[in-house]
Protein backbone atom coordinates (compact mmCIF):
# COMPACT_ATOMS: atom_id res chain seq x y z
CA UNK A 1 0.00 0.00 0.00
CA UNK A 2 1.50 3.31 -1.07
CA UNK A 3 1.69 6.06 1.55
CA UNK A 4 -0.10 9.34 0.93
CA UNK A 5 2.76 11.07 2.75
CA UNK A 6 6.09 12.30 1.41
CA UNK A 7 9.09 13.21 3.57
CA UNK A 8 11.00 16.50 3.25
CA UNK A 9 13.98 14.62 1.78
CA UNK A 10 11.78 12.93 -0.82
CA UNK A 11 10.14 16.23 -1.73
CA UNK A 12 13.50 18.00 -2.06
CA UNK A 13 14.59 15.31 -4.51
CA UNK A 14 11.41 15.71 -6.58
CA UNK A 15 10.84 19.48 -6.47
CA UNK A 16 11.35 19.87 -10.21
CA UNK A 17 8.82 17.12 -11.01
CA UNK A 18 5.89 17.99 -8.75
CA UNK A 19 3.54 20.91 -8.16
CA UNK A 20 3.75 22.03 -4.54
CA UNK A 21 0.72 23.72 -2.97
CA UNK A 22 0.84 25.66 0.30
CA UNK A 23 -2.51 25.19 2.05
CA UNK A 24 -1.73 27.72 4.81
CA UNK A 25 -3.09 30.63 2.78
CA UNK A 26 -1.82 33.93 1.41
CA UNK A 27 -0.55 35.52 4.63
CA UNK A 28 1.54 32.60 5.84
CA UNK A 29 2.83 32.06 2.30
CA UNK A 30 4.00 35.67 2.10
CA UNK A 31 5.94 35.31 5.36
CA UNK A 32 7.90 32.24 4.16
CA UNK A 33 7.22 29.19 2.04
CA UNK A 34 8.85 26.26 0.28
CA UNK A 35 10.61 27.45 -2.90
CA UNK A 36 8.51 26.88 -6.00
CA UNK A 37 5.25 26.42 -4.11
CA UNK A 38 1.96 28.21 -4.68
CA UNK A 39 -0.51 29.51 -2.10
CA UNK A 40 -3.99 28.02 -1.84
CA UNK A 41 -6.18 30.01 0.53
CA UNK A 42 -8.97 28.59 2.68
CA UNK A 43 -11.34 31.54 2.24
CA UNK A 44 -10.52 32.25 -1.40
CA UNK A 45 -10.21 28.72 -2.78
CA UNK A 46 -11.16 25.96 -0.32
CA UNK A 47 -14.42 27.27 1.13
CA UNK A 48 -17.58 28.84 -0.27
CA UNK A 49 -19.79 31.69 0.95
CA UNK A 50 -21.62 31.16 4.22
CA UNK A 51 -25.33 30.48 4.03
CA UNK A 52 -28.20 29.30 6.21
CA UNK A 53 -26.94 25.74 5.74
CA UNK A 54 -23.58 24.33 4.71
CA UNK A 55 -21.59 24.90 7.87
CA UNK A 56 -18.63 27.13 8.65
CA UNK A 57 -16.62 25.95 5.63
CA UNK A 58 -19.00 25.01 2.80
CA UNK A 59 -17.66 23.42 -0.34
CA UNK A 60 -16.13 26.08 -2.58
CA UNK A 61 -17.19 26.93 -6.09
CA UNK A 62 -15.03 24.22 -7.65
CA UNK A 63 -14.47 26.34 -10.76
CA UNK A 64 -12.73 28.94 -8.59
CA UNK A 65 -10.36 26.35 -7.16
CA UNK A 66 -9.85 24.85 -10.62
CA UNK A 67 -8.88 28.25 -12.02
CA UNK A 68 -6.37 28.79 -9.24
CA UNK A 69 -4.87 25.33 -9.81
CA UNK A 70 -4.55 26.10 -13.52
CA UNK A 71 -2.69 29.31 -12.68
CA UNK A 72 -0.29 27.16 -10.66
CA UNK A 73 0.42 24.98 -13.69
CA UNK A 74 -1.61 22.03 -12.48
CA UNK A 75 -2.99 19.55 -15.00
CA UNK A 76 -5.04 16.44 -14.28
CA UNK A 77 -1.84 14.42 -14.77
CA UNK A 78 0.20 16.48 -12.31
CA UNK A 79 1.88 14.95 -9.30
CA UNK A 80 0.87 17.27 -6.47
CA UNK A 81 2.29 17.72 -2.98
CA UNK A 82 0.33 19.74 -0.44
CA UNK A 83 1.64 21.08 2.84
CA UNK A 84 0.46 23.15 5.77
CA UNK A 85 1.33 24.16 9.31
CA UNK A 86 1.09 20.62 10.63
CA UNK A 87 -1.69 19.55 10.84
CA UNK A 88 -4.28 22.09 9.72
CA UNK A 89 -5.50 22.61 6.15
CA UNK A 90 -3.50 20.07 4.12
CA UNK A 91 -6.19 17.44 4.60
CA UNK A 92 -8.88 19.79 3.31
CA UNK A 93 -6.89 20.57 0.17
CA UNK A 94 -6.04 16.91 -0.40
CA UNK A 95 -9.70 16.01 -0.05
CA UNK A 96 -10.80 18.68 -2.54
CA UNK A 97 -8.19 17.48 -5.04
CA UNK A 98 -9.42 13.90 -4.71
CA UNK A 99 -12.99 15.17 -5.11
CA UNK A 100 -11.93 16.80 -8.39
CA UNK A 101 -10.51 13.51 -9.63
CA UNK A 102 -6.79 13.99 -9.09
CA UNK A 103 -5.04 10.69 -8.45
CA UNK A 104 -1.46 11.73 -7.66
CA UNK A 105 -1.71 13.72 -4.43
CA UNK A 106 0.75 13.52 -1.53
CA UNK A 107 0.96 15.36 1.77
CA UNK A 108 4.26 16.64 3.18
CA UNK A 109 4.73 14.70 6.41
CA UNK A 110 5.26 17.09 9.32
CA UNK A 111 4.39 20.11 7.20
CA UNK A 112 6.54 23.16 6.69
CA UNK A 113 7.77 22.92 10.29
CA UNK A 114 9.49 19.58 9.65
CA UNK A 115 10.81 20.85 6.31
CA UNK A 116 12.45 23.78 8.08
CA UNK A 117 13.54 21.69 11.06
CA UNK A 118 15.45 19.36 8.77
CA UNK A 119 17.35 22.23 7.20
CA UNK A 120 15.58 22.69 3.89
CA UNK A 121 15.25 26.22 2.51
CA UNK A 122 12.38 28.68 2.73
CA UNK A 123 11.81 31.79 0.65
CA UNK A 124 9.63 34.88 0.52
CA UNK A 125 9.83 35.05 -3.27
CA UNK A 126 6.45 34.32 -4.83
CA UNK A 127 6.38 31.62 -7.50
CA UNK A 128 5.22 33.11 -10.82
CA UNK A 129 1.84 31.85 -11.96
CA UNK A 130 0.97 30.95 -15.55
CA UNK A 131 -0.55 33.76 -17.60
CA UNK A 132 -1.98 31.48 -20.30
CA UNK A 133 -3.31 28.65 -18.14
CA UNK A 134 -5.71 26.13 -19.66
CA UNK A 135 -9.02 25.11 -18.01
CA UNK A 136 -8.88 21.91 -16.00
CA UNK A 137 -11.02 19.05 -17.32
CA UNK A 138 -11.90 17.74 -13.87
CA UNK A 139 -14.69 15.32 -12.98
CA UNK A 140 -16.21 15.55 -9.51
CA UNK A 141 -16.15 12.28 -7.59
CA UNK A 142 -19.59 12.53 -6.04
CA UNK A 143 -19.15 9.35 -4.00
CA UNK A 144 -16.67 11.24 -1.80
CA UNK A 145 -19.27 13.73 -0.54
CA UNK A 146 -22.44 13.12 1.48
CA UNK A 147 -25.14 15.68 2.18
CA UNK A 148 -26.93 16.28 5.46
CA UNK A 149 -29.98 14.39 4.24
CA UNK A 150 -27.84 11.43 3.18
CA UNK A 151 -26.10 11.34 6.57
CA UNK A 152 -29.44 11.61 8.35
CA UNK A 153 -30.71 8.65 6.34
CA UNK A 154 -27.50 6.73 7.06
CA UNK A 155 -27.95 7.42 10.77
CA UNK A 156 -31.56 6.25 10.72
CA UNK A 157 -30.92 3.10 8.68
CA UNK A 158 -27.45 2.10 9.92
CA UNK A 159 -26.35 1.93 6.29
CA UNK A 160 -22.94 3.52 6.92
CA UNK A 161 -20.26 3.65 9.55
CA UNK A 162 -20.33 7.30 10.64
CA UNK A 163 -17.12 8.68 12.16
CA UNK A 164 -17.01 11.83 14.27
CA UNK A 165 -13.45 13.21 14.12
CA UNK A 166 -13.91 15.82 16.85
CA UNK A 167 -12.37 15.68 20.32
CA UNK A 168 -13.86 12.95 22.53
CA UNK A 169 -15.50 15.38 24.94
CA UNK A 170 -17.32 17.17 22.11
CA UNK A 171 -18.35 13.83 20.64
CA UNK A 172 -19.67 12.24 23.83
CA UNK A 173 -21.28 15.41 25.14
CA UNK A 174 -19.32 15.55 28.37
CA UNK A 175 -18.28 19.13 27.58
CA UNK A 176 -20.58 21.71 26.04
CA UNK A 177 -19.76 22.41 22.39
CA UNK A 178 -19.59 26.20 22.40
CA UNK A 179 -18.27 26.34 18.83
CA UNK A 180 -21.18 24.80 16.95
CA UNK A 181 -23.74 23.96 19.61
CA UNK A 182 -23.47 20.23 18.93
CA UNK A 183 -22.90 18.73 22.35
CA UNK A 184 -22.94 15.11 21.36
CA UNK A 185 -22.93 13.48 17.94
CA UNK A 186 -24.92 12.24 14.98
CA UNK A 187 -26.84 9.23 16.34
CA UNK A 188 -24.92 6.04 15.74
CA UNK A 189 -21.58 7.75 15.10
CA UNK A 190 -18.35 6.39 16.52
CA UNK A 191 -15.40 8.59 17.49
CA UNK A 192 -11.88 8.71 16.09
CA UNK A 193 -10.31 12.01 17.18
CA UNK A 194 -8.31 13.25 14.20
CA UNK A 195 -5.37 14.50 16.26
CA UNK A 196 -4.55 11.09 17.71
CA UNK A 197 -3.18 9.73 14.45
CA UNK A 198 -0.37 12.25 14.05
CA UNK A 199 3.10 13.01 15.38
CA UNK A 200 5.26 16.06 14.73
CA UNK A 201 6.91 14.18 11.85
CA UNK A 202 3.85 12.66 10.19
CA UNK A 203 1.54 9.87 11.28
CA UNK A 204 1.89 7.35 14.08
CA UNK A 205 3.62 4.06 13.20
CA UNK A 206 1.53 1.95 10.82
CA UNK A 207 1.18 -0.82 13.43
CA UNK A 208 -0.48 1.65 15.82
CA UNK A 209 -2.78 2.94 13.08
CA UNK A 210 -3.75 -0.61 12.18
CA UNK A 211 -4.56 -1.37 15.81
CA UNK A 212 -6.71 1.75 16.14
CA UNK A 213 -8.40 1.67 12.74
CA UNK A 214 -8.23 -2.05 11.92
CA UNK A 215 -11.94 -2.65 12.46
CA UNK A 216 -12.71 -0.04 9.80
CA UNK A 217 -10.79 -2.09 7.23
CA UNK A 218 -13.10 -5.04 7.85
CA UNK A 219 -16.53 -3.42 7.72
CA UNK A 220 -18.63 -4.07 4.64
CA UNK A 221 -20.60 -0.84 4.97
CA UNK A 222 -19.41 2.41 3.40
CA UNK A 223 -17.88 4.95 5.76
CA UNK A 224 -18.48 8.68 6.13
CA UNK A 225 -16.54 11.09 8.35
CA UNK A 226 -17.46 14.48 9.77
CA UNK A 227 -16.05 17.01 12.23
CA UNK A 228 -16.98 20.61 12.95
CA UNK A 229 -16.78 22.08 9.46
CA UNK A 230 -15.08 19.64 7.10
CA UNK A 231 -11.48 20.49 7.96
CA UNK A 232 -10.21 18.16 10.68
CA UNK A 233 -12.16 15.19 9.32
CA UNK A 234 -10.09 15.62 6.17
CA UNK A 235 -6.96 15.33 8.30
CA UNK A 236 -8.29 12.13 9.86
CA UNK A 237 -8.71 10.86 6.31
CA UNK A 238 -4.94 11.19 5.79
CA UNK A 239 -4.26 8.81 8.68
CA UNK A 240 -7.05 6.46 7.60
CA UNK A 241 -5.65 6.33 4.07
CA UNK A 242 -2.40 4.95 5.48
CA UNK A 243 -4.29 1.76 6.38
CA UNK A 244 -6.39 1.71 3.21
CA UNK A 245 -9.59 3.31 4.50
CA UNK A 246 -11.07 6.00 2.22
CA UNK A 247 -14.34 7.38 3.63
CA UNK A 248 -16.67 9.93 2.15
CA UNK A 249 -17.03 13.24 3.96
CA UNK A 250 -20.02 15.13 5.28
CA UNK A 251 -18.46 18.49 4.49
CA UNK A 252 -20.94 20.66 6.39
CA UNK A 253 -20.39 18.51 9.48
CA UNK A 254 -21.71 19.52 12.89
CA UNK A 255 -21.85 23.24 12.01
CA UNK A 256 -24.32 22.32 9.26
CA UNK A 257 -26.15 19.60 11.20
CA UNK A 258 -27.30 22.04 13.88
CA UNK A 259 -28.85 24.45 11.37
CA UNK A 260 -31.79 22.10 10.71
CA UNK A 261 -34.79 22.27 13.01
CA UNK A 262 -35.09 19.33 15.36
CA UNK A 263 -31.66 17.92 14.51
CA UNK A 264 -31.19 14.55 16.23
CA UNK A 265 -28.37 14.28 18.74
CA UNK A 266 -26.92 11.50 20.83
CA UNK A 267 -24.52 11.54 23.79
CA UNK A 268 -22.30 8.81 25.19
CA UNK A 269 -19.99 6.50 23.25
CA UNK A 270 -20.67 4.08 20.42
CA UNK A 271 -18.29 1.41 19.13
CA UNK A 272 -18.26 -0.75 16.03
Amino acid sequence: MMSVLISPKELQEQLDRVVVLDARGFDAYAAAHIPGSFAIDMDAHMSGPLGVHGGRHPLPDMAVLANRLSECGVTMDSHIVVYDAWISFAGRLRFLLLYMGFTNVKVLAGGIERWHREGYPLTQESTPTMADSKPLAYTLQDHLVMSRDEVLHASQTDSHVIIDARAPQRYDGSVEDTMDGMTGHVPGAINHFYGWGFTADGVRPIAELQTAYGDLTKVEKPIVAYCGSGVTAANLMIALAEVGVEPAMYVGSSSDWVTYEGFPLETGVNTL
